[in-house]
């Protein structure tokens, strides 16, 4: 167990300041290390009074762009007005100096994705405490015109008074005036990006609360919602696709699914979902039910030992000395945080411990789907190629011979009419002798029809039970055209080779033979089935 490890006699210690990091800014005092971002460092620092806060410092080299400048300065003044009981306020900020940098107030507590790392998918009844904290937050950030952007489980902390969100609105917008200029940069994190933010588009209070439906989805279950093999895939599941919340019990599957709407014009805001989790907790929402939550009592108990330790008697601990790692998120590199989550410019490891790597919970899309797409789709799209090649050659020949002579009396080739399918071959010019050129437009609509549903057969992959159900359909759709389509195949192939059968005119014989557009037409169906079943192995032995 990863937790106790953490409880089995060593001290919660905070990183020591490192011998080139400043000892003040402004009137705070920098006692500790947080972590290391892609925009700079993060810092424990206590004010004249003593009041813990975390500092956010600047790289230098943002400082000389005048527009970050400009963006800082202008966002600094939003946030200043932004204030709520479950949100880390910005205390001071310089965006003028050398290294620019602001305070927020430090939240003595772990990060719900620490808690979800170290113990787990979190009870219902626990989630829907922590939705009603975080919509409380995001009523507060929204009611002073600020959008957060970056909503997720490590931007959200947990302390004795209940979750308190940090990181609201500046730090996204930073990054995104830089985003040109800096290679280091990426805006958002993509496993908990809305539709709108994904597709690059304007966001507004609704996008948080599609980031909210996915970090609650985390806190159940302990996996993204939307994770993939890489960012591509994932914004692609964000836009596209909808996670599997059929192991989620009623009340919490009902407000994701509201969250999770890929409309942002039909997703609650964040007081209908307190009035919803009201509902649900009852007396359960009660002064001090936030140190039920599992795990939190010992993580917040350790920090805040921690804190008063360093406000008393200074820092002390050695440099590889660390707050609790594991909730580091893949993508977080880029975030200048409170959080004291955020990486450590080297490898850092708990006193008392051996040096042990945490893993993040493990991604439930497997590796390999797109591949299986890309090789699916490819033979789809050949035999595609070969049925359209096969609509403009003939299909077949038949030959009608008089029985009682053995001369030929009739021969009719059957070609595809794309401008007019069920126009009737010209007549044979024997009596009681039809031809069957009915076969061409069947080949071609049936096969192309089956393309179609082999192609929609893929959507076995998705999550969403109205794909799943298409995806049955497409399924029944393959296999009785297949049937169709051997049964004519086979009742042709032997007359190809030679063999003629009695015509429904006693008096005369009938072969029909393959011709160039029916061969392709047949490669066109093997290429079909050869993908079908090899897609189907391959799923199957992915879900297995």
């Amino acid at each position: 167990m990863k937790e106790k490890r953490f409880m089995s006699g060593t001290a919660f210690l905070f990183p020591a300041m490192h011998a080139q990091d400043p000892k003040t800014l402004g009137d705070f005092r920098l006692v500790a290390r947080l972590g290391e971002g892609g925009m700079g460092q993060v810092f424990l620092a206590l004010s004249p009074g003593g009041q813990p806060a975390a500092v956010k410092v600047i790289r230098s080299e943002f400082a000389q762009d005048a527009q970050f400048v400009r963006r800082f300065t202008q966002e600094v003044r939003t946030a200043q007005k932004v204030r709520g009981a479950h949100l880390a306020p910005l205390l001071d900020a310089d965006p003028n100096d050398d290294r620019p940098w602001l305070a927020t107030t430090y939240v003595a507590g772990p990060s719900l994705r620490d808690l979800v790392v170290n113990h787990g998918p979190l009870p219902t009844g626990q989630v829907m405490l922590l939705a009603f904290g975080i919509t409380h937050a995001l009523g507060d950030i929204h009611a002073a015109n600020v959008v957060h952007r970056d909503l997720k489980p490590g931007n959200i902390l947990l302390d004795e008074t209940g979750v308190k969100v940090i990181d609201f609105g500046i730090v996204k917008s930073l990054t995104q005036s830089v985003t040109y200029s800096s290679h280091s940069t990426r805006v958002g994190t993509p496993l908990f990006m809305s539709p709108e933010q994904a597709m690059g588009r304007t966001v507004g209070p609704a996008s948080d609360m599609f980031a909210l439906g996915s970090t609650l989805y985390f806190l159940a279950t302990a996996s993204e919602a939307f994770a993939a093999e890489n960012e591509w895939a994932v914004v692609h599941r964000v836009v596209a696709d909808h996670p599997d919340l059929s192991r989620l019990a009623s009340p919490l599957r009902r407000l994701i699914t509201a969250c999770l709407n890929k409309d942002p014009e039909r997703r609650p805001t964040p007081q209908q979902v307190q009035a919803w989790c009201e509902q649900e907790l009852g007396d359960a929402l009660r002064p001090g039910a936030w140190m039920g939550i599992t795990g939190a009592r010992e993580s917040i108990q350790q920090r805040t030992a921690a804190l008063r330790a360093i406000a008393l008697h200074g820092p002390s601990a050695p440099s590889t000395a660390t707050s609790d790692r594991s909730g580091l998120d893949g993508g977080d590199e880029v975030r200048v945080s409170q959080d004291q989550n955020t990486t450590s410019s080297a490898p850092t490891e708990v006193l008392g411990s051996p040096k042990r790597t945490v893993q993040a919970p493990t991604r439930s899309r497997p590796a390999r789907v797109g591949g299986i797409i890309a090789a699916h789709m490819t033979l789809i799209l050949a035999a595609a190629g070969a049925l359209i090649w096969a609509a403009f050659l003939p299909i077949m020949s038949e030959h009608w011979t008089d029985k009682s002579s053995g001369n030929q009396v009739a021969h009719v080739t059957v070609f595809f009419h794309l401008h007019d399918p069920w126009m009737p071959q010209i007549p044979i010019g024997v009596s009681g002798v039809e031809s069957n050129w009915q076969l061409a437009p069947v080949g071609i609509f049936g096969t192309a029809l089956t393309l179609v549903a082999c192609a929609l057969f893929l959507l076995t992959l998705s999550k969403n039970p109205e794909a799943k159900r298409v995806s049955e359909i497409a399924h029944a759709i393959y296999w009785c055209w297949i049937v169709i389509f051997a049964f004519f195949a086979l009742f042709i192939l032997p007359m190809t080779a030679g063999i003629s059968i009695e015509d429904d005119n006693p008096a005369y014989e009938i072969r029909s033979v393959f011709m160039p557009g029916g061969w392709l037409m047949i490669l066109a169906n093997g290429l079909m089935a050869y993908a079908f079943q090899r897609t189907r192995g391959r799923i199957k032995k992915l879900l297995s």
